[in-house]
């Protein structure tokens, strides 16, 4: 035999990338990392890491010794031994993870360690409902991660060792790993690609044994000897594999920027806004065509602010909305004192939603009841916010009754920021804060006799000395709100709302003043429409989300300001009444707590959270030709193996047009696993011929052009001369190959096509025996 040809249509198969248990376990963990690591854009830095480690390391370890143990026992006993294992050392894991304390000798799980466990996700689907991203690495998000990631160890390890599946691992890698960036819309991030690329040529290429056999076995399924399983690798399967994913990834990277998602989420129907509780407003400000976001009518014929959430949380990258405690809706949100002395102004606004959803009510300030809203709602007390439990603020119609403290200019002023007695945290600020906030907070405010005029001096020299704008953030790299993007807006000088509000904020914390982030809607624009009852209807648009900060006074509440230049209407008492006109008055409600995730402890101590956490997913609304272009891209992405294999069966075709029996064989091979149909190494040539002529119909003759054209190229002496030499095996090789196809089933013929097993090395689906 030539020592570069074995009999069989391929070179000869030297030692290849054999896998044994360690191999699996790197493999199963580098999928892991792909999948889950994304997860950071959308969870806060915390413990959630730790635990997701912990859970995933444990079963892949326990898999690499069960497998190790096994490598020489019966399938039956190896095939299913590893997952029961990892499984166990799962629950090991996340008992000493969760509440080791009520473990049996701390590691084996009880029944109250299974009903913390499913208090702690519970408590988890109620934060992911009612959240926004980055949510807070809380116990319960901690605990849910950490069951995922070590779930999908389990399947991963399975799908790429046992099964032998690669396409189905890398889909299902693809598919977690998308799905964190789709939520917060941080773009494609190509390190992560990268590691995605590289997952998916190592599934595609490394091998392993199979259950119960010392023999090595790709990851699609084929033996790495010449003596192999019926779907033995071919000596073209490294290219396409190459080739698979890179055009999978080349496809994501391109596709990605075109997936129609918004800050909080899929974003599906013509010009549908969805709400979103973070200062990630820039997108949703320079869209191009804006809509109309709702309508209303306000009984004192003033349009009000609209408030969404609060932010009072900054670790110096981002302002966090809070999650505050939330009660039934029904229970309103309790009566607003007025100190002695102070006004109270009372109206009432309806409210119609048209272009937007979201898991929040739009409500203006300060709200003391809601009523004819449809699903299910939650008051936040604490903030005077509304959060669905069960709902969508799309298509509503509601009314809010509303009080407002109106004190005069020489009440507020008697009031003090500084000296009042809210909590430190809604005074902190990060330690790496650049010097210009501070000393730009001192330079502006002078010498203001109190702090509310030191406030109006910052509103002031915001909104006279800076300018507008949505693009200049975009041009010079600091479309945010983190420290350094406030020093930046500071120096140039030009932003929009985010960063107004955002270094008003800081800027009032720096001078001792307790202040936060609303965000919200500004004020309404008058229309020619009039209610039953001759009242103006007001329009608020699109464009006109905004953000805006606010400082909590002693005795009288937050107090909004307005520094973001031209927009809005400026804060200014006047000594007969409030002079708000922007229609967002202080509150007096009593001094703010802190906000609270609405956790509970279990009786036992366990640190379970109350399983009964509120809160909904934020439904979806698609636009239309983003939808068309991830369709396209999609069916692109299934086509990828099909668009290779034809490209690899024409220039195998070419070849075997020139002569090349090794060519020609391969193909009919390939065609033949394809199909469904075995093709074994260690069949010889003839053997074969005469099997597909007894049993696929096949004629002889070609038959017969084909295997002594193999034959002699596989044990003929170099140089010797043949009357084969040189002849078309084209005509032979696609008559055998158009009667393997007509006596396949339809199913069959399909999957050749779509799924081709040759080149993906995984039996995705059973032949048909017609």
């Amino acid at each position: 035999m030539s020592a570069e040809l074995s009999a069989y249509g391929g070179p000869t198969q030297h030692r290849t990338r054999d896998g044994g248990p360690v191999a699996a376990a790197l493999l199963t963990a580098l999928g892991v990392l792909v999948a889950v690591w994304p997860l950071s854009a959308v969870v806060q830095p915390g413990s959630w890491s730790a635990g997701a480690a912990t859970a995933a390391g444990s079963v892949i370890v326990a898999g690499a010794v069960a497998r190790f143990l096994t490598r020489r026992s019966p399938v039956w006993l190896a095939i299913p031994a590893v997952p029961v294992v990892q499984l166990g050392a799962g629950l090991i894991a996340l008992t000493v993870f969760v509440a080791r304390q009520a473990g049996r000798g701390w590691l084996l799980p009880t029944p109250e360690v299974w009903r913390a466990i499913d208090a702690f996700l519970s408590a988890a689907l109620g934060e992911i409902r009612g959240g926004v991203a980055p949510l807070a690495s809380s116990p319960a998000i901690a605990v849910g991660v950490a069951v995922a990631t070590g779930l999908i160890a389990v399947v991963l390890d399975l799908v790429l060792v046992t099964l032998r599946a690669p396409l189905v691992g890398a889909v299902l890698v693809t598919a977690l790993g998308a799905v964190p960036g789709a939520i917060v819309h941080q773009g494609a991030n190509p390190v992560w690609f990268i590691g995605l690329a590289l997952a998916i040529l190592l599934f595609l290429h490394v091998q392993f044994a199979p259950p119960g056999s010392a023999r090595p076995v790709s990851a699609g399924g084929a033996s790495a000897s010449r003596h192999a399983r019926t779907d033995a690798p071919l000596r073209t399967r490294r290219l396409p594999a190459f080739a698979l994913g890179f055009l999978a990834v080349l496809a994501a990277l391109i596709v990605s920027p075109l997936l129609p998602l918004s800050a909080s989420g899929l974003n599906i129907g013509g010009g549908s806004s969805t709400l979103s509780a973070t200062l990630n407003l820039g997108q949703d400000l320079r869209r191009p065509s804006p809509v109309t976001a709702l309508t209303l009518i306000s009984q004192d014929g003033t349009p009000p602010y609209l408030r969404i959430a609060t932010l009072t949380r900054f670790d110096g990258s981002a302002w966090q909305p809070d999650r505050p405690a939330t009660v039934p809706l029904a229970q309103g949100f309790g009566d607003v004192a007025a100190p002695e002395g102070v006004a109270l102004h009372k109206t009432r606004i309806t409210v119609r939603t048209a272009g937007i959803s979201g898991s929040w009510l739009p409500v203006p300030y300060q709200a003391t009841a809601v009523r004819g809203e449809n699903g299910s709602w939650n008051a936040a007390v604490d903030n005077r916010t509304v959060i669905a439990a069960n709902g969508d603020a799309a298509e509503q119609n509601y009314t809010i009754d509303t009080a407002t403290l109106e004190p005069t200019l020489d009440q507020i002023r008697a009031s003090t920021a500084t000296g009042s007695d809210a909590p430190q945290d809604l005074r902190a600020l990060p330690a790496n804060m650049p010097a210009i906030i501070a000393d730009s907070a001192r330079e502006v405010v002078g010498g203001s006799a109190t702090d509310y005029d030191k406030l109006i001096a910052l509103q002031t020299w915001f909104r006279a000395g800076f300018r507008y704008s949505l693009q200049t953030p975009v041009d010079d790299g600091f479309d945010g709100t983190n420290v350094d993007a406030v020093a930046k807006f500071l120096t140039v000088r030009e932003g929009y709302c985010v960063h107004f509000a955002g270094a008003f904020a800081l800027m009032a914390r720096s001078l001792g003043m307790p202040a936060r982030i609303v965000v919200g809607y500004l004020p309404g624009t008058a229309t020619d429409r009039r209610s039953d009852d001759g009242r103006v209807v007001f329009e608020v648009s699109t464009d006109q989300l905004h953000s805006w900060p606010e400082v909590y006074f002693a005795g009288i509440g937050w107090v909004p300001f307005e520094p973001t230049a031209t927009r809005g209407v400026p804060t200014a008492f006047t000594e007969s009444s409030s002079g708000s006109d922007n229609g967002t008055l202080p509150s007096a409600g009593a001094t703010p707590q802190p906000t609270t995730s609405g956790i509970a402890k279990d009786p036992k101590n366990l640190d379970v959270p109350n399983a009964g956490a509120t809160g909904a997913s934020t439904p979806t609304a698609l636009q239309a030709m983003p939808v068309v272009w991830t369709v396209l891209a999609v069916l692109f992405v299934l086509l990828i193996p099909a668009l290779i294999r034809r490209v690899q069966a024409a220039r195998r075709r070419a070849s075997a047009g020139r002569g090349d029996a090794v060519a020609a064989w391969s193909e009919l091979r390939a065609t033949m696993q394809d199909l469904g149909l075995p093709a074994s190494s260690a069949e010889s040539p003839r053997a074969r011929g005469a099997r597909l002529v007894r049993d696929r119909g096949a004629d002889p003759a070609d038959m017969d052009v084909l295997v002594r054209a193999i034959e002699r190229a596989s044990y003929a002496r170099s140089g010797s001369g043949s009357a084969l030499d040189d002849v078309d095996l084209r005509p032979p090789l696609d008559a055998i190959r158009r009667r393997l196809r007509e006596h396949a089933s339809r199913r069959d013929r399909m999957a050749a096509v779509l799924a081709p097993r040759s080149l993906l090395g995984a039996r995705l689906l059973a032949a048909s025996t017609s």
